[in-house]
Parts: C-alpha cells; sequence; structure tokens
C-alpha cells in the first residue's frame, strides 16, 4: 500500500487555511520528513527533503521516464504519457496495484514541467485531470490531487537536492486515517528507491541534456 499513490505530495492551493508543514523525522541517510493535514479533507500532505548523488538532468530523466518509474515507485503497475499538450506539459495515466481484497487504482494527471536556469531548479508539477483520451477501465479512479518534485542543482552541478511533496485521495471506501497510515513512509521509500535508480542507468534524456547550459526543455 505504500505505492497507494504514485510519485512523489504539497498543499491544496484552495486550502489556504491548512497547518504548516510539521517535521517528522531525519533519516539517518539524509531525509527530511514531513507532515501537513489539509483542514477540512481528512488527508494529510506528505514531503520529503534530500540529495540524490547524481546530476539534475539524470535525477529529471528518471522522474520523467514513465518506463523506468515503474521500478522505483512502489505498486505501479503501468504509467504511460496520454498525450502532449505542449513540449513541456502532458497527460499522464498511471495504475497502481493494491494489496489483497482491494481494488486497484488509477489516475489521470496534467503534468507541467518548468526549468529556471538563474536557480538551476527544474519542477515537474502533476494535478489531477478529467482528460477525454483518458482510459476507461474498472479500477477505481483516484486523485493525486497535487504532487510536486523540486530538483536544485548543487555541489558543481555533481548532485540534486530533492523537494518532493505529496498529496493523494484514493477514493472510494478506504478511511483517510488509513490512507495516511500507509502513505507516511511515501518520502522515505520514494527517496532511497529514486537514489538506487539513478546508479542503474545514466543515460539522460535529450530532453534534460542541455538545461544546465541553456535553460530550455528540449524535444
Amino acid at each position: 500500500m505504500v505505492g497507494l499513490c504514485i510519485a512523489l505530495f504539497t498543499l491544496l492551493p484552495h486550502l489556504s487555511h491548512a497547518f504548516e508543514w510539521q517535521s517528522v523525522d531525519n533519516t539517518t541517510d539524509g531525509i527530511q520528513i514531513f507532515r501537513k493535514e489539509i483542514k477540512g479533507s481528512g488527508l494529510v500532505a506528505f514531503r520529503g527533503i534530500g540529495v540524490v548523488d547524481a546530476p539534475l538532468p539524470l535525477v529529471a530523466t528518471v522522474i520523467f521516464d514513465t518506463d523506468r518509474r515503474r521500478k522505483w515507485v512502489a505498486g505501479l503497475v503501468d504509467s504511460r504519457i496520454i498525450r502532449w499538450e505542449d513540449k513541456d506539459n502532458f497527460i499522464e495515466y498511471d495504475h497502481i496495484g493494491m494489496p489483497l481484497f482491494i481494488k486497484d487504482r488509477d489516475f489521470v494527471s496534467i503534468s507541467k514541467m518548468s526549468f529556471d536556469l538563474s536557480k538551476k531548479e527544474m519542477v515537474f508539477h502533476y494535478q489531477p485531470s478529467d482528460d477525454s483520451s483518458a482510459p476507461r477501465t474498472n479500477y477505481i479512479r483516484g486523485e493525486l490531487i497535487d504532487t510536486t518534485f523540486i530538483l536544485s542543482s548543487i555541489d558543481n552541478d555533481k548532485k540534486t537536492r530533492v523537494d518532493a511533496e505529496f498529496l493523494c485521495d484514493p477514493k472510494g471506501w478506504i478511511p483517510k486515517w488509513l490512507v495516511n497510515f500507509y502513505l507516511k513512509a511515501w518520502p522515505k521509500t520514494t527517496f532511497r528507491n529514486l537514489r538506487k535508480e539513478v546508479l542503474k542507468d545514466t543515460s539522460v534524456d535529450t530532453r534534460f541534456s542541455k538545461l544546465l547550459k541553456n535553460g530550455n526543455i528540449g524535444q
């Protein structure tokens, strides 16, 4: 159930009165973990901050690549880009496998990519979409309410600081407290798996290969 919702939770923009981030843990391998209760929703947003020992273009490649994502996001059965809106925005479909007796979930999201050369900062931002091109399934369709990965190039572009926020509603009968209980492991699992995945294949997607030189996301 750790993979109840895909990759990596932030504050709902229209819920401005949510509580502040509360520190939960600082792990021995350098992951800062936070939580925030979303007022009136029963849901909790989770956040992790840590350093990945790989250059930003490689980390961006691993997060973007839907085929590789299945290798480091727990529970992810299927992930694919349905269509592109432009070179920086696309509609994505994700299918999460659930434990026995719990129906699988799937999610349709719009992903927006941006890069700020002055900050050397790459952002992946995911929000729900009801795009008509999404496949119709028998799974329960949840909402990836708001998920953000902020990648910052550090240490002379040799390493990447990752700030990941995650907020998800799997819908259905699962109580919100149970959702929050299982998703609290998301930051640790995600960061540790991501750190391992960047070591397996160091090839960089051409979309991100020149980010730190000219600041443009390619095609």
